[in-house]
């Protein structure tokens, strides 16, 4: 049996996602990526136009206190129209939360078969 990780409870878009994002911070934030192995879901949230990942993790804080993180990388996912946004939220010292929204005011449910992040 293995310890569960975070990457056991996100799905394919999150984890691309948050991939893209630490790719393109990890010069910046050394040591950023370090911090999902203590990282797992709390919970997701979905707004009717985009879907909040809720984390929770144990004790590990970086030296960045309050900072939105995103990539240059665009996501597209099929049946939108238009790309989305996506920003990782660092409170305190702390991965917070995953923010993917669509961008237009498209109707989405946070569900993403198929989707491109280029």
């Amino acid at each position: 049996m293995y310890a569960k990780t975070i990457m056991d409870d996100l799905n394919i878009l999150e984890r691309e996602v948050l991939k893209a994002i630490v790719d393109e911070h990890a010069i910046k934030l050394p040591g950023f990526q370090e911090h999902f192995a203590k990282l797992k879901v709390k919970g997701r949230e979905y707004t009717g136009v985009g879907l909040y990942t809720n984390f929770q993790y144990q004790s590990i804080k970086m030296a960045v206190k309050d900072i939105a993180l995103s990539s240059k990388k665009r996501l597209l996912i099929k049946g939108l129209k238009y790309e989305l946004s996506y920003e990782l939220n660092l409170t305190d010292g702390k991965i917070h939360f995953l923010e993917i929204v669509t961008n237009g005011n498209e109707s989405w449910d946070g569900q993403a078969e198929t989707f491109e992040l280029a």
